[in-house]
């Protein structure tokens, strides 16, 4: 293999040996949540490492992919009626649609994909069911689900299509503020005080993480330091909100697993901190 920049080999090298881990993960004595982390964590770090080596485009259905997973699994734990089934197919349409102009690099209209089109194409869908009890709660909750597995997850794909390695820098960086959760968790029982350990303690890894990358992530200083206490904030409050989004589905997060919760869990702390850190890094570098 042939690498262009140097960059590449430590990319590659990373991706190998999560997959490694990840081939091993039952074999290792880690808690549920880790266990079930891991193989999207390895989607995620798949599509870096196609995006840095290969010219054509298909990584970015691989985070298709898993937004469809996502979306997937949260459909068959809310309750909808059977008469949302077009307002399902039009969420389900909504991935390539938004994933498309992602791939094309368009923002304008990736930007507004779901927020405009999708949120009025959704309501309609439910309306051909032709039954107006329990229409809005249905057009909220199908709506939600869009905006957060979707649109919100597609973030991070529209990061990776500018730089690699900011998308890197972004999934790392929450991958170790979900692994200090798991063990800072088990240690310290107070839910308050164990929240602000795990917004303060991943600060300085994370602005050391993001300094170390800044040859290739382009990142400055200056934003690496301001991004490191910024993402344990934010996968905070999207972890926060999800536990209460799950409780209400009925997922048990002790007994993970494939459509009863693996993914959703496994993807909380994107939900806030892809959009901010994109959007952020979009201002104030003026990159893009």
């Amino acid at each position: 293999m042939v690498f262009s920049h140097p960059s590449q080999p430590v990319l590659v090298g990373f991706f190998l040996g999560l997959s490694l881990f990840t081939l091993l993960r039952n074999r290792v004595r880690l808690p549920t949540s880790v266990r079930v982390y891991l193989p999207y964590l390895w989607l995620f770090f798949l599509a870096f490492t196609l995006a840095d080596l290969v010219e054509i485009k298909l990584w970015i259905w691989a985070l298709a992919a898993l937004s469809f997973l996502a979306l997937r699994e949260y459909f068959t734990l809310v309750d909808l009626r059977i008469q949302d089934r077009w307002g399902i197919l039009a969420a389900y349409l909504t991935i390539p649609f938004m994933y498309y102009f992602l791939s094309s690099g368009w923002y304008g209209m990736f930007i507004i994909s779901i927020p405009v089109w999708a949120f009025l194409a959704v309501p309609f869908a439910v309306a051909l069911g032709r039954e107006s009890k329990g229409a809005v709660f249905s057009v909220g909750v199908i709506d939600l689900g869009v905006f957060l597995l979707v649109y919100c997850i597609g973030h991070i794909g529209y990061l990776a299509s500018y730089s690699t390695w900011m998308a890197v820098y972004l999934v790392s960086g929450v991958a170790i503020c979900d692994l200090l959760a798991v063990v800072l968790k088990s240690r310290d029982k107070t839910p308050l005080r164990a929240t602000l350990i795990q917004i303060l303690i991943p600060g300085p890894l994370l602005a050391a993480l993001g300094f170390a990358l800044v040859p290739w992530s382009g990142i400055p200083v200056v934003h690496s330091l301001i991004l490191g206490f910024m993402i344990p904030a934010l996968v905070a409050m999207g972890a926060f909100t999800m536990d209460c989004l799950e409780t209400d589905m009925g997922i048990d997060r002790n007994a993970l697993k494939a459509g009863r919760g693996a993914v959703l869990n496994s993807m909380k702390s994107f939900l806030f901190t892809a959009p901010v850190v994109f959007h952020y890094l979009r201002y104030y570098l003026e990159a893009f």
